[in-house]
């Protein structure tokens, strides 16, 4: 069964042999059904067994090898991961397991937590995609795909260990038929931490996924994933270290159902349902009898719930010619609590609202000629809070040669306004009058795919408008604290290229320019504000790049290493009221793989050992101002079994 829910790859990042993520001409569509023509979208796609084979576990890890992504975390292991794409607000990227939203109502998404366990692959798509995906799918998507069962039985015990008490036990396995397969997956992974105490960090995840195919028009997948996360940590907000009981939970339940039944040789039927549940939670009380100062505890509970149904109808025109016809219903739920301690007294505030969102999207993607291909779309959101709201995507391409294609795009894309911003009561007021922040974008791009050179450069613009800001002094004490009055443009160029010296070594780079710039600052003008007309968005690098070497030894063994350089970014240090503008500075950091097969090739479990060094040279940066991100870290790893 082929996945159900699918994004566009024409440019393919696996190679699990050398262990080095490589270009390729694969074709899977931007279009969410099964389509013979190779959509104009860019995307990238990475092998979740190259992924593993080279120690990285984390989803966040992962993207940071994707040109036009920024993922900026907090400080140690499991502390807060924020994923900016091509310039945009960190809430902008749809991110999604087997069609299942992992973002919260708003976009936002703390990616600390997501690991690989039983992840076939993560596909990635760059540029507008709320024709097809919705809300939050403004500057891209990011869809994990689980593995599927094959045929026979299979299964791998894998134990990790390494810096600041890192410790992973997984279990993995799968059995199947040529009609049914279950994949599975346990892990159990914990860290001690970087910083002096109060630091750990623990995450368990149960995963599965079942493929049935009662016969050749019908096909059915469903997933599911459990997740139960803790983060303890001792920082303040300006990354000052003095806490010794805060910690964050978070237990997460993801199910999808999805389905397929071709009805003729021109007309065939997809169906999803997805459904996901959030709980969490924040604990951070008086460190002392004495600490009684200041504002000195905070304690949050929520439960957020998503559901959602998707039916498509698809038919052929032609050899080349697919058209959709889709529609999805939609409804999110939150129900929020919270309790500030000061010395001022203590504040509850709570919240618990809906909203209900019912859409219909058309598409049609194919080719005109031996040489061109288009991809046109169009969708209409009724939402029951903000009303309806209208997005396009356009695109083209021409193979200018066997070897080279250029390709273009255009399309809108919008984030609906969080249920905080819209509800929050407290010290903080919510705005139901709220609309979605909106973009317009475009892009223009030249590729080259053969067998030793492939080559990709992208250049895009865009724009943002009606982005929500905060204010923390609003005209009168009943009056909202959040207001749709900010804009911001971010336009870039992406490239990437790939060598294969030879079938043994391999080379890849990746370099990135992206230029922010706020065009309307809103009502706040101050130099420490979040948006300065004139300035950069905050903690967005201008520039990104990536040098990768692959190397297979033999038949037993694949080594890599890579050096990744940010640019200087923009930040606040709000260690001072107002915060102050300050400027991270660039740094390389150095990562080396190692794994080789230890058992003989033909032997039944097979044993296989990897290590891992991360910050090889260990610099020092921060990666948000005050707080510092981790130094070299050394993890090691053994494989009983075929995972």
């Amino acid at each position: 069964m082929r996945p159900l829910i699918l994004l566009a790859l024409p440019v393919a990042l696996a190679n699990a042999q050398s262990g080095i993520s490589a270009l390729g001409p694969v074709v899977i569509t931007a279009t969410r059904v099964e389509s013979p023509v190779r959509a104009p979208a860019t995307t990238t796609v990475l092998s979740g067994d190259s992924l593993r084979a080279r120690g990285i576990t984390h989803l966040a890890d992962a993207l940071r090898a994707v040109p036009g992504i920024s993922v900026v975390t907090s400080s140690s292991y499991g502390s807060q991961a924020s994923l900016f794409m091509r310039g945009g607000q960190s809430n902008y990227v749809r991110v999604l397991l087997d069609g299942v939203p992992l973002n919260e109502p708003g976009g936002a998404v703390d990616l600390a937590a997501f690991t690989l366990d039983n992840i076939d692959r993560v596909e990635v798509v760059r540029g507008p995609a709320s024709v097809l995906y919705g809300e939050d799918a403004v500057t891209g998507v990011i869809q994990l795909i689980s593995r599927r069962g094959a045929t026979g039985t299979r299964g791998a015990l894998s134990l990790d260990g390494g810096s600041y008490g890192q410790r992973d036990v997984t279990m993995s396995g799968a059995v199947g038929s040529d009609r049914a397969a279950l994949s599975a997956s346990l892990a159990d992974r914990a860290a001690q931490g970087t910083l002096p105490y109060n630091n750990a960090y623990s995450n368990r995840v149960a995963a599965l996924s079942l493929r049935l195919t009662p016969d050749a028009r019908t096909d059915a997948s469903l997933s599911a994933r459990w997740q139960a996360s803790t983060y303890q940590y001792p920082t303040e907000s300006d990354g000052r270290i003095g806490d010794r009981n805060a910690e964050n939970t978070t237990h997460r339940l993801m199910l999808g159902l999805a389905g397929r039944r071709v009805i003729s040789d021109r007309v065939a039927a997809s169906w999803t349902l997805a459904s996901s549940e959030h709980d969490p939670r924040s604990n951070d009380g008086a460190d002392t009898p004495a600490d009684t100062l200041g504002f000195y505890g905070f304690f949050s509970r929520g439960t957020v719930t998503r559901q959602s149904a998707d039916v498509r109808v698809s038919a052929r025109a032609g050899a080349a010619q697919l058209f959709t016809l889709g529609g999805e219903v939609s409804r999110d739920h939150e129900r929020s609590s919270t309790r500030s301690l000061s010395q001022y007294g203590e504040d509850d505030g709570e919240f618990t609202a809906s909203r209900r969102d019912r859409a219909l999207y058309v598409q049609g993607v194919g080719a005109v000629s031996a040489r061109g291909s288009y991809q046109l779309g169009a969708r209409l959101d009724d939402n029951s809070a903000f009303g309806t709201f209208r997005t396009v995507r356009l695109g083209a391409a021409w193979q200018l040669s066997p070897a080279w294609r250029v390709r273009g795009a255009m399309g809108s894309a919008f984030r609906a306004p969080s249920f905080f911003e819209n509800f929050a009561t407290g010290y903080v007021l919510g705005n139901a009058g709220l609309v979605p922040e909106r973009t317009q974008s475009r892009e223009l791009a030249l590729e080259r795919v053969g067998p030793v050179l492939t080559f990709t450069v992208t250049a895009y613009q865009q724009r943002f408008r009606d982005l929500i800001q905060y204010t923390g002094k609003p005209s009168t004490p009943t009056d909202p604290n959040y207001f749709n009055v900010a804009g911001a443009n971010a336009d870039g160029v992406e490239t990437e290229a790939a060598w294969a010296f030879s079938s043994s070594l391999r080379a890849r780079m990746t370099y990135s320019y992206t230029r922010t710039r706020v065009t309307d600052a809103g009502f706040d003008s101050g130099s420490g504000a979040t948006f300065v007309l004139g300035q950069p968005l905050t903690r967005r690098p201008a520039r990104a790049a990536r040098v990768e070497l692959g190397r297979t030894i033999g038949n037993r063994a694949n080594a890599s290493v890579a050096a990744a350089y940010t640019g200087r970014a923009q930040d606040r240090d709000y260690s001072a009221y107002p915060a102050v503008p300050v400027v991270l500075p660039p740094h390389t950091l150095v990562e080396l793989s190692v794994n080789a097969r230890l058992s003989s090739l033909d032997a039944r479990v097979p044993v296989t050992a990897r290590l891992r060094i991360d910050n090889l040279t260990n610099a020092a940066y921060d990666g948000i101002f005050g707080f510092r991100a981790p130094g070299r870290a050394i993890r090691a790893g053994l494989t009983l079994g075929r995972p």
